[in-house]
């Protein structure tokens, strides 16, 4: 509104002490205004907008979710931004990159599915006179898991007569063999030896002996509150996750057998997430 204000008041002073040059460079001053509108929208449209991956959360924290910005093939996009939920990112140019990925970092507030909507891409290339934008949908969401809260709690620890005895082969007690390397396994546990040989990762596995599980049960947390009592129950699949101790979780309609490891925990977290007591 400035710039127009700026040329139309060069406008009326060229036309009032009758000067060409101040009439001129008014007409070139809302020329390029003019061309500054076609210039942004162009560099705004043929890009393509697709949806990336999310990485879960806990309440109280932010949620990950990634874009991917891929150029159109006649031309490059400039200083592209991506505006979501109170957060901004920084200006992303497509020239030399075929695809920019973008990381956008979202407040979550309460769990469940973290469902945020549309998101805005704006541009104010080349000139900053103008802004293009446009809205997004690309029905994306995130897992948002309880907020951890320390508190006390009665565990119920089980002797099964099945289970005493039991090999456990994420025990730490004698060799059992090799299996494929996965990404989430320690390096410590690589066999270096078999890949000199093959060229292949594999981790040793070993096994110990269970002599008893711990259930983390619903009817055992003393809180009335709903998400408390998930909050709890949360703060204990975490706690004993970094021991690597076994665990079962017991909620309403919900029974996971006690086990351990990265995918057993992911297992408990989301259905503390997903829980509904209604």
């Amino acid at each position: 509104m400035g710039y127009l204000l700026t040329t139309f008041l060069l406008f009326i002073a060229g036309v009032n002490y009758d000067n060409s040059m101040i009439l001129n460079f008014s007409f070139f001053l809302g020329s390029l205004f003019v061309v500054s509108i076609l210039q942004t929208f162009s560099n705004l449209s043929g890009m393509v907008i697709s949806a990336g991956h999310t990485e879960p959360a806990f309440a109280g924290s932010e949620a990950k979710f990634v874009l991917h910005l891929e150029k159109s093939r006649r031309k490059d996009h400039h200083s592209i931004y991506c505006s979501w939920h109170g957060f901004k990112s920084k200006a992303h140019n497509l020239t030399s990159d075929h695809e920019v990925a973008v990381t956008c970092l979202l407040a979550a507030k309460k769990r469940g599915w973290y469902r945020p909507g549309r998101f805005k891409l704006d541009s104010v290339y080349p000139f900053g006179l103008c802004r293009a934008w446009t809205w997004v949908d690309l029905d994306m969401a995130a897992l948002v898991y309880p907020q951890p809260i320390e508190c006390e709690l009665n565990m119920s620890s089980v002797s099964d007569r099945e289970q005493e005895g039991a090999v456990a082969t994420d025990g730490h007690d004698d060799f059992a063999g090799l299996r494929t390397y996965n990404s989430s396994d320690s390096l410590k546990t690589v066999d270096w030896k078999a890949f000199a040989r093959r060229n292949v990762l594999y981790t040793k596995q070993f096994q110990g002996y269970q002599a008893k599980s711990s259930w983390l049960k619903w009817s055992e947390m003393h809180a009335s509150d709903t998400e408390i009592r998930l909050s709890g129950l949360c703060y204990w699949v975490l706690q004993f996750s970094k021991t690597n101790e076994p665990y079962g979780l017991e909620l309403p309609g919900v029974s996971i057998s006690p086990g351990i490891g990265k995918q057993h925990e992911e297992a408990c977290l989301t259905a503390l997430a997903e829980f509904d007591y209604g």
